[in-house]
């Protein structure tokens, strides 16, 4: 799935500074385009910054959930293509502060979504695992009804259904793309399983896990994602009708999290260290993983790295740069 040219040239990246924003903005660089860039502030430029990009990307600073200042931006600029990544993607967060959850995901989607009605401009927007909300059949598909329970789980439901009706209205060009787990190298998310756990090991100290360790989930690295990802936004922006949808995109492997924390242990140390069991993972859904057979049989796009591959390239990047961080 190796991409040596797009057919787009000037491309938004909202939440461009997280994860998968900075990946997808070095990428996007790498193929020539011109990168513009939202975030909220510039607290999160680490990943862009050890990627030497940011002076290569137009940023701008300001909160999507902002109606007048999304209207002000487009109307000063013109893109090809907006990748929607912007979002509040922590579960706990959402709990504990739901508004600004459904601010950020719902208002600041709609107010994208309708930027580019207005505009004309394709967008591939980022969903989740989390949207199917609680299903006793597994693994979940395109099928699946949208019935997100708790704060995050139903903003993300709401996000999608915001973006069917702006395609079924309007005839938007838009995909959506829901993930599992999205793990790579320079997530500073320390409370997600993979960047805590190596930061502990690797600091020496006893990890945490915040569950029993069998819940079961998709993991995929990110570079997978961004690849995908851009493939995805080439055919909507070709005008093929079949991107014109949503997605499920995942791993091939279905893990659970004992066997991710064993699998970490024997990458950073070579050996397991007993971790301290905490439960304290109320409100989350116990297995959660994704069919991915939609996107492969439309497009032909399906995940490249294995889960051992790319938990050592995620590794590696902690081993490098987690003394700079701290």
């Amino acid at each position: 799935m190796e991409l040596k040219e797009v057919p787009f040239n000037n491309v938004l990246v909202t939440g461009y500074s997280g994860l998968l924003g900075s990946w997808m903005s070095k990428s996007l660089l790498n193929l020539g385009c011109k990168v513009s860039g939202i975030a909220l502030n510039d607290e999160l430029d680490f990943l862009v910054d050890s990627f030497e990009i940011k002076k290569e990307i137009d940023e701008s600073y300001f909160d999507i959930s902002n109606k007048d200042a999304i209207d002000k931006y487009f109307s000063k600029n013109s893109f090809d293509l907006v990748i929607h990544l912007a979002a509040q993607t922590q579960v706990g967060d959402a709990i504990l502060d739901p508004i600004t959850t459904f601010k950020s995901n719902i208002e600041g989607t709609w107010n994208i979504l309708d930027a580019c009605k207005k505009y004309e401009t394709p967008v591939v927007v980022a969903s989740s695992d989390k949207a199917y909300g609680i299903s006793t059949s597994l693994p979940y598909t395109e099928e699946t009804p949208l019935k997100g329970v708790f704060p995050y789980e139903f903003s993300k439901s709401s996000t999608d259904l915001l973006c069917q009706t702006y395609r079924n209205t309007y005839s938007s060009k838009i995909s959506v793309m829901r993930c599992g787990n999205i793990y790579g190298g320079g997530d500073l998310n320390w409370d997600r399983l993979i960047p805590g756990v190596s930061r502990w090991l690797l600091r020496n100290e006893r990890p945490i896990l915040r569950s029993n360790g069998e819940f079961k989930r998709d993991w995929i690295y990110v570079e997978d994602v961004v690849l995908a990802y851009i493939k995805l936004a080439s055919e909507l922006y070709y005008g093929n009708p079949d991107a014109c949808n949503d997605f499920n995109f995942a791993g091939k492997d279905y893990l659970s999290v004992n066997s991710v924390y064993e699998k970490l242990c024997n990458v950073v140390l070579g050996r397991f260290v007993e971790p301290e069991y905490i439960l304290n993972s109320d409100n989350e859904i116990v297995d959660q993983y994704l069919d991915s057979t939609k996107i492969k049989k439309l497009l032909n796009i399906e995940s490249t790295v294995n889960f051992e591959n790319g938990l050592i390239k995620t590794v590696d990047w902690y081993k490098a740069n987690l003394v700079n961080i701290e």
